[in-house]
């Protein structure tokens, strides 16, 4: 499998004007599967992609699930420690990784698919696969 392949990660809309969006698929490592979080930041027409990994410890950028940016859209923010990162390049300016960057990931659009290249995923789409997450989703049940 080359790793110039495209793989489709969503739609265009499925990532708001100056918002980002998580997911999870699978990459293949060596003859193993294993969980490869990412997500999807855009502006405007423009999408970058990354790990979805804070280089400071390795947590995750979105320690709430889902919150990725700073409330003015302008940053990337890891909710763990606070580190901010560039939208475009994923450079730390300010907090305790300044001057590392996040993974970027190569991004493209293809027709009106959001896709990733450059990476080896599984076979198998990963997309349903479900990450570890410290918070449990809200349980609605009857009385």
């Amino acid at each position: 499998m080359s790793t110039n392949e495209l793989y489709a990660v969503c739609h265009v809309n499925d990532v708001a004007k100056r918002g980002a969006v998580g997911f999870v698929l699978a990459r293949r490592e060596g003859d193993k599967t294993v969980a490869f979080p990412i997500f999807v930041v855009r502006q405007g027409k423009n999408f970058h992609a990354y790990l979805n990994r804070c280089p400071h410890q390795g947590a995750r950028i979105d320690f709430q699930p889902g919150h990725f940016l700073d409330q003015g859209h302008r940053a990337i923010v890891c909710g763990k420690h606070g580190a901010m990162f560039e939208l475009t390049t994923g450079k730390c300016y300010d907090g305790p990784c300044a001057g590392a960057s996040l993974e970027k990931i190569e991004c493209v659009v293809d027709g009106e698919d959001v896709c990733i290249t450059g990476v080896e995923l599984a076979e198998e789409d990963g997309l349903d696969r479900e990450e570890h997450d410290e918070f449990p989703p809200v349980m609605i049940t009857s009385d």
